[in-house]
């Protein structure tokens, strides 16, 4: 029975003799003519369709099933027939040119796909009995197993690793908030962002909720980065307020912001330069953003930090707005000046305003000038500036819209406004440390987060292509920041509400993956496809390569 199941299955996953692999259809066309599929996805904004196959008899053509395909069917008189379709990974799909007698042919369905997503939830699923097996171990082991022993010498531990501390005060029915030397929610957000960082770089299982969006959208894989940012930016803030209240002299502070970000830096090269010489390693990368926004960030809160807070009470409203309004008008400017460049400085030869992918972009439209336009000013400023032999030479925009020229997710331009995003981690952290309440502050945190939110929505249009700025993160556009910076902060405050306050998860094992989130990317960009075990596939499936990429 095994084996006519696994003959079964191979035959099904064919697709013309080609064995299919994830995130593959078969549509298999039915002709008595020499015809021509010309196709083109969905996710190619505004593009020509392209001749994918020609076909003199009936035969078969593999699809790619990441996004809706948009197709027509010609002949050597014209076209026969289009459509557009959402093809389902490992399904078989037929169209019976015989049998067409209108312009729209929809294809049918002849073997029932695969469910794709089904080993995410089996993932989630196991991961979730892990944890409930833990603490159920956990709870004998120190209700019945070790009894008053673990009361008695771990209590202390305990209560200095998560259980709630409250502030004295003379109003006992008000919360306060917890008195920690390290915030617990932070490192577990940290945390958070980090295994997810690590995970999508793997390659995210195959799937496209944790692959980058093509241009403009946001996925899975997009909010990680900006999370991390904003997660700096808590702990910058944090950091500084404590050096600067024990009488560091500002200046020394901004030399060691400024010696860390040369470090990263250096480590962001270095790691890029893996399997590649000087004449084409690549300058921009995850840790060089990181490392400029820090440094611009740090040098603000340098500058103008206040250590010592004027707590009144009829100006609670405003006081996180009173502790950061330089900082604030200084981010805004810097941001005004993306957005002033992106939309009022043209490329040679492209539009002003212009910040699409180029290539095919607006072919359908019967404009074919924006070929060597990818990324607008951001784009040309990068090849200008760094020389496109050392910026990124991949990326999912390149296949989809047939680009020719480089363009880098975290290149220069995009430093000035993700510079928002850290500060919007700044102000969480300023929020905390002026607003003795915990419930002020979970209430500060939200507020934020829907201003941030709606901010960010209007000026997309609440849609992933529309508005006077799309969302878009190989651009770092404005919308994109805000957007992210919005989820941010309400994970900030729901996490600092069940951690913090009320003391119901401790957070492990994000909270000490959190404690070294910098250890632990270098180490996974250092000793992948080495260490310990590396996992080779010869042709994967999706849950095959989410059980590796987890591991």
């Amino acid at each position: 029975m095994l084996g006519n199941f696994e003959n079964e299955g191979a035959f099904i996953r064919k697709c013309s003799g080609t064995k299919l692999r994830y995130d593959q259809a078969c549509l298999e066309i039915l002709t008595n003519e020499n015809i021509t599929f010309w196709s083109q996805y969905e996710d190619c904004e505004d593009c020509m369709l392209l001749p994918t196959k020609n076909l003199p008899t009936t035969g078969a053509v593999v699809i790619e099933t990441f996004s809706p395909l948009r197709y027509a069917i010609r002949n050597a008189v014209g076209e026969i027939c289009d459509g557009t379709y959402r093809f389902q990974e490992f399904g078989q799909y037929s169209i019976n040119l015989t049998a067409v007698n209108k312009d729209e042919c929809l294809p049918r369905m002849t073997a029932e796909p695969d469910a794709a997503y089904l080993p995410i939830l089996t993932a989630v699923v196991v991961l979730l009995s892990m944890a409930t097996l833990w603490y159920i171990i956990k709870g004998i082991g120190k209700r019945i197993v070790a009894g008053r022993l673990y009361a008695t010498y771990f209590a202390r531990e305990d209560n200095e690793l998560g259980s709630e501390t409250r502030v004295l005060t003379t109003e006992a029915s008000v919360p306060r908030s917890p008195t920690r030397s390290r915030l617990r929610s932070l490192d577990i957000f940290r945390g958070f962002t980090i295994a997810l960082m690590i995970f999508v770089n793997a390659g995210g299982g195959g799937y496209g909720i944790f692959s980058h969006s093509t241009w403009n959208g946001i996925t899975i894989a997009d909010v990680v980065f900006p999370w991390f940012a904003f997660a700096m930016g808590e702990a910058l803030v944090l950091s500084l307020n404590a050096r600067l209240r024990t009488s560091m002299p500002r200046t020394t502070a901004l030399a060691q912001v400024a010696r860390r970000s040369l470090l990263l830096s250096l480590i962001g090269i270095c790691l890029g330069s893996v399997n590649s010489s000087w004449t084409n390693v690549r300058l921009p990368g995850v840790l060089q953003r990181l490392a400029a926004m820090y440094l611009i960030t740090g040098a603000l809160e340098c500058a103008f930090m206040r250590t010592s807070q004027n707590i009144t009470p009829g100006r609670s409203l405003f006081r996180d707005i009173a502790a950061g309004w330089q900082q604030w008008l200084a981010t805004l400017s810097i941001v005004a000046i993306q957005v002033c460049i992106t939309f009022m400085v043209p490329a040679p030869g492209c539009p002003t305003g212009y910040s699409g992918p180029g290539g095919l972009h607006r072919t359908a439209l019967g404009d074919f000038s924006l070929q060597n336009c990818t990324g607008g000013i951001a784009g040309y400023i990068d090849r200008l500036l760094l020389g496109s032999s050392h910026l990124y030479d991949r990326g999912t925009f390149r296949k989809v819209y047939h680009t020719v020229v480089s363009h880098d997710p975290e290149g220069i331009l995009g430093i000035l406004s993700g510079v928002l995003v850290v500060q919007a981690g700044a102000h969480a952290t300023r929020i905390m440390l002026v607003y003795n309440h915990a419930r002020a502050r979970i209430m500060r945190w939200i507020f934020w987060s829907v201003v941030f939110g709606v901010s960010g929505g209007a000026l997309c249009m609440f849609s992933k292509s529309g508005g006077p700025i799309p969302i878009n993160k190989n651009l770092w556009s404005l919308s994109y920041c805000l957007v992210t910076a919005s989820m941010a902060f309400f994970i900030q405050a729901v996490l600092y509400f069940l951690v913090d306050l009320k003391t119901k998860w401790g957070g492990r094992p994000l909270y000490y993956a959190g404690q070294n989130a910098l250890f632990l990317y270098i180490g996974s960009e250092l000793l992948k496809r080495h260490f310990p075990l590396y996992w080779h596939v010869p042709a994967p499936t999706h849950s095959q390569l989410l059980a590796t990429h987890a591991a």
